[in-house]
Protein backbone atom coordinates (compact mmCIF):
# COMPACT_ATOMS: atom_id res chain seq x y z
CA UNK A 1 0.00 0.00 0.00
CA UNK A 2 1.66 3.26 -1.07
CA UNK A 3 2.06 5.93 1.58
CA UNK A 4 0.20 9.13 0.73
CA UNK A 5 2.28 12.25 0.37
CA UNK A 6 1.73 14.65 3.27
CA UNK A 7 2.98 18.21 3.37
CA UNK A 8 4.17 19.92 6.51
CA UNK A 9 3.43 23.57 7.31
CA UNK A 10 4.90 25.14 10.44
CA UNK A 11 5.47 21.74 11.98
CA UNK A 12 1.92 20.49 11.35
CA UNK A 13 0.93 17.85 8.83
CA UNK A 14 -1.33 19.00 6.00
CA UNK A 15 -3.45 16.16 4.70
CA UNK A 16 -4.19 15.95 0.96
CA UNK A 17 -7.90 16.64 1.43
CA UNK A 18 -7.14 19.75 3.48
CA UNK A 19 -4.58 20.84 0.91
CA UNK A 20 -7.18 20.56 -1.88
CA UNK A 21 -9.67 22.67 0.10
CA UNK A 22 -7.04 25.35 0.76
CA UNK A 23 -6.13 25.41 -2.94
CA UNK A 24 -9.82 25.79 -3.85
CA UNK A 25 -10.21 28.68 -1.40
CA UNK A 26 -7.12 30.33 -2.89
CA UNK A 27 -8.43 29.83 -6.43
CA UNK A 28 -11.81 31.24 -5.44
CA UNK A 29 -10.22 34.33 -3.85
CA UNK A 30 -8.10 34.85 -6.95
CA UNK A 31 -11.12 34.55 -9.23
CA UNK A 32 -13.22 36.90 -7.07
CA UNK A 33 -10.43 39.48 -7.10
CA UNK A 34 -10.01 39.27 -10.88
CA UNK A 35 -13.77 39.41 -11.57
CA UNK A 36 -13.88 42.61 -9.50
CA UNK A 37 -10.96 43.87 -11.61
CA UNK A 38 -8.73 44.51 -8.58
CA UNK A 39 -5.01 44.38 -9.29
CA UNK A 40 -2.66 42.31 -7.15
CA UNK A 41 -0.98 45.47 -5.85
CA UNK A 42 -4.27 47.17 -4.94
CA UNK A 43 -5.68 44.07 -3.27
CA UNK A 44 -2.51 43.40 -1.27
CA UNK A 45 -2.41 47.02 -0.13
CA UNK A 46 -6.11 46.97 0.76
CA UNK A 47 -5.70 43.96 3.04
CA UNK A 48 -2.31 45.02 4.41
CA UNK A 49 -0.05 42.28 3.07
CA UNK A 50 2.76 41.95 0.55
CA UNK A 51 2.31 40.75 -3.03
CA UNK A 52 4.22 37.59 -2.09
CA UNK A 53 1.80 36.80 0.75
CA UNK A 54 -1.17 37.39 -1.55
CA UNK A 55 0.39 35.02 -4.08
CA UNK A 56 0.78 32.39 -1.31
CA UNK A 57 -2.86 32.91 -0.25
CA UNK A 58 -4.14 32.52 -3.81
CA UNK A 59 -2.04 29.36 -4.25
CA UNK A 60 -3.57 27.82 -1.08
CA UNK A 61 -0.43 27.87 1.08
CA UNK A 62 -1.39 26.35 4.47
CA UNK A 63 1.06 28.66 6.25
CA UNK A 64 -0.93 31.81 5.50
CA UNK A 65 -2.57 33.16 8.65
CA UNK A 66 -6.27 33.24 9.40
CA UNK A 67 -6.12 37.02 9.71
CA UNK A 68 -4.86 37.26 6.13
CA UNK A 69 -7.70 35.04 4.93
CA UNK A 70 -10.25 37.02 6.95
CA UNK A 71 -8.96 40.36 5.62
CA UNK A 72 -9.09 39.08 2.02
CA UNK A 73 -12.66 37.89 2.47
CA UNK A 74 -13.59 41.19 4.09
CA UNK A 75 -12.15 43.11 1.13
CA UNK A 76 -14.25 40.93 -1.18
CA UNK A 77 -17.41 41.46 0.89
CA UNK A 78 -17.51 37.79 1.93
CA UNK A 79 -16.52 38.02 5.61
CA UNK A 80 -20.01 36.81 6.61
CA UNK A 81 -19.32 33.44 4.99
CA UNK A 82 -16.15 33.09 7.07
CA UNK A 83 -17.94 34.18 10.25
CA UNK A 84 -20.59 31.48 9.79
CA UNK A 85 -18.22 28.70 8.76
CA UNK A 86 -18.74 26.66 11.94
CA UNK A 87 -22.12 28.07 13.00
CA UNK A 88 -23.89 25.40 15.07
CA UNK A 89 -27.24 26.22 13.47
CA UNK A 90 -25.92 24.92 10.16
CA UNK A 91 -24.09 21.92 11.67
CA UNK A 92 -26.35 18.87 11.50
CA UNK A 93 -24.32 16.90 14.06
CA UNK A 94 -24.52 19.71 16.64
CA UNK A 95 -28.23 20.18 16.06
CA UNK A 96 -28.89 16.43 16.48
CA UNK A 97 -26.89 16.34 19.72
CA UNK A 98 -28.71 19.39 21.06
CA UNK A 99 -32.04 17.76 20.23
CA UNK A 100 -31.02 14.53 21.97
CA UNK A 101 -29.90 16.43 25.08
CA UNK A 102 -33.11 18.41 25.42
CA UNK A 103 -35.09 17.32 28.48
CA UNK A 104 -38.04 15.02 27.88
CA UNK A 105 -40.21 16.87 30.40
CA UNK A 106 -40.08 20.19 32.16
CA UNK A 107 -41.59 20.31 35.60
CA UNK A 108 -42.70 23.34 37.54
CA UNK A 109 -40.00 24.73 39.83
CA UNK A 110 -40.88 24.53 43.49
CA UNK A 111 -39.90 27.67 45.35
CA UNK A 112 -39.78 27.68 49.11
CA UNK A 113 -41.96 30.50 50.43
CA UNK A 114 -40.32 32.67 53.09
CA UNK A 115 -42.04 35.43 55.03
CA UNK A 116 -41.74 38.88 53.49
CA UNK A 117 -40.77 41.97 55.38
CA UNK A 118 -43.60 44.44 55.69
CA UNK A 119 -43.06 47.97 54.46
CA UNK A 120 -44.68 51.06 55.85
CA UNK A 121 -48.33 51.37 54.91
CA UNK A 122 -50.32 48.61 53.29
CA UNK A 123 -47.76 47.53 50.63
CA UNK A 124 -45.26 44.77 51.16
CA UNK A 125 -41.61 45.20 50.30
CA UNK A 126 -40.17 42.69 47.89
CA UNK A 127 -36.96 41.28 49.26
CA UNK A 128 -34.38 40.61 46.57
CA UNK A 129 -34.03 36.91 45.76
CA UNK A 130 -37.51 35.95 46.99
CA UNK A 131 -40.19 34.48 44.79
CA UNK A 132 -43.03 36.72 43.69
CA UNK A 133 -46.72 35.87 43.69
CA UNK A 134 -46.52 35.54 39.91
CA UNK A 135 -47.32 32.14 38.43
CA UNK A 136 -44.23 32.34 36.22
CA UNK A 137 -40.72 32.77 37.53
CA UNK A 138 -39.10 35.95 36.21
CA UNK A 139 -42.34 37.68 35.19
Amino acid sequence: MPESKKKVARGAVVYPRVERVLQKIGDDISLARRVRKITVDDFATRIGISRATLHRLEKGDPGVGLNTLAMALHALGRLDAFANIADPSTDHVTMMQMRDQAPKRISKRRIEQTPRKEAEGTHEAVVEGEASDSKYVGF
